[in-house]
């Protein structure tokens, strides 16, 4: 890359979708090579000081969410929600007085681009007071928003959507259409796109062991796992002999460790892995991925034309829920009430070989998901144009 101003990229580390679309935007960027660089920048640390679990008990905001969904002590989330932005509220003008004094000491950028909800419009306002005339892009990582003033607010500069259903929702907001992009899809990593196709799935089930007829189901429940996988694993392989389950454990060794003594009675059929970087190549293998409900293993899904079975119940955390309904309308997958009843799902797909592929052909008519490209262009253009100091 040829030297110019950094472009600003926020994320945080509630969750793991937002720093995997923070790091699918640089590697995307690191390819194409534009004539600025991503300065990618964690949040949460810039506002530690207003942090008020971080100085009452030293757990930081971002982990609580996380212990959240971890021990999925989620039923009372939405709540939580309303009470969280209560709280930024509150605290808004002093928010943005520490984000524009942070702003002010760094060089300017050329833009700001941030990839997760609820502080949006905090950005914007510390955004044009330390920098007038920078532009913010938001870039969603949900299929949709979960208004009001989560992803989306009044008065910020340019979302970029990977939906129809978030498009409309931005005109419903009141940004004016020239300031909402519609992309093909969700931001995927630009390996998913080297490791996709028909020679990639032959490879991995070799890779593998697996028979090229083998019914193959990889379950995957985020970067830490779920409790869930390993009773799930047991019951999928026990249901039907002719089917090999991946269980993608994410950094979670305990989970591995307890799918051990499941695998050795299941004669190799059901397999663990720890935290892993080839999603694709696992996806291009299977048959069905079952997966909780996130924005991120959804697209991975779509992409690599896989069918999935995700679950709808009173844990789903709210910004997900949309995900479900999504899945059920354009009819991709199946959609059930608890986790106990997915591999009745499962064995409905295996069985049902005309309904697979016709969840296939679904897939294939989605556009062609090339969205962290159409992201890094739009990205771009911004940086190049800039805004009139004024707005």
């Amino acid at each position: 890359m040829s030297a110019g101003p950094d472009i600003l990229l926020l994320t945080i580390d509630a969750g793991g979708g937002h720093r995997a679309a923070a790091r699918a935007l640089v590697a995307a960027a690191e390819e194409i090579g534009p004539p600025w660089r991503f300065q990618v920048e964690s949040f949460q640390e810039v506002l530690a000081p207003l942090d008020p679990l971080r100085r009452l008990g030293g757990l930081p905001l971002e982990g609580a969410y996380n212990l959240l969904l971890r021990r999925r002590w989620t039923v009372g989330l939405v709540p939580l929600l309303r009470l969280f932005h209560g709280v930024i509220r509150l605290r808004r003008r002093a928010i943005v007085r520490a984000l524009v004094a942070w702003l002010r000491q760094r060089p300017r950028p050329a833009a700001v681009v941030s990839v997760f909800p609820n502080f949006n419009g905090i950005i914007q306002d510390a955004l044009r007071a330390a920098h007038p005339g920078v532009p913010l892009v938001v870039v969603l990582t949900d299929l949709a928003d979960f208004p009001p003033l989560f992803w989306i607010e009044p008065g910020i500069h340019r979302v970029v959507v990977g939906t129809e259903e978030a498009r409309e929702q931005a005109l419903a907001i009141g940004l004016p259409p020239e300031r909402i992009s519609r992309v093909s899809g969700m931001v995927l990593n630009p390996r998913f796109y080297r490791a996709g196709g028909p020679e990639a799935r032959e490879r991995m089930r070799a890779e593998l062991g697996l028979a090229p007829a083998e019914f193959v189901v990889t379950l995957l429940f985020g970067g830490k796992g779920s409790p869930e996988m390993a009773p799930l694993a047991e019951r999928l392989v026990e249901a039907e002999r002719e089917r090999s389950v991946l269980a993608l454990c994410g950094d979670n060794p305990g989970l591995v460790e307890r799918l051990g003594a499941i695998e050795a009675r299941s004669g190799g059929r059901l397999r663990g892995f720890g935290f892993t970087d080839r999603v694709a190549e696992f996806l291009a293998a299977s048959d069905v991925l079952v997966t909780k409900p996130g924005p991120g293993s959804l697209a991975e899904a779509f992409y690599q034309r896989v069918p999935v079975v995700v679950v709808r119940d009173r844990h789903t955390i709210p910004q997900e829920r949309f995900n479900t309904e999504y899945v059920e309308r354009h009819r991709l997958g199946q959609v059930v009430g608890r986790w106990q009843q997915i591999p009745a799902a499962v064995d409905r797909l295996q069985r049902d070989v005309v309904e697979r592929e016709r969840i296939r052909e679904r897939l294939a008519a989605l556009p062609p998901n090339r969205a962290v490209y159409e992201a890094i262009e739009i990205v771009a253009r911004e940086a190049a144009t800039g805004l009139p100091t004024s707005v």
